[in-house]
């Protein structure tokens, strides 16, 4: 499935538009994000449409920082 939404959003993040080429744990390598976390819920968790295709750096530092204040 990883591989599934790498293709299918290009290798580009959704976030930020950089190309997803590096390899970890470069800023630029690929990390597949839940949208809305799952929580726990399968259904979300396997819910192609509820993931993103985003840079290490942004899921490491923005991502978490929104999840961490409850804006994602």
């Amino acid at each position: 499935m990883r591989q599934r939404v790498l293709e299918r959003d290009c290798y580009v993040c959704q976030q930020t538009g950089v190309m997803l080429i590096g390899k970890y744990p470069a800023a630029n390598s690929p990390v597949v994000d839940h949208i809305k976390p799952h929580r726990g819920d399968p259904a979300l968790f396997w819910d192609e449409k509820n993931l993103q295709a985003v840079s290490k750096v942004w899921h490491d530092r923005t991502k978490q920082s929104l999840e961490k204040r409850g804006l994602a």
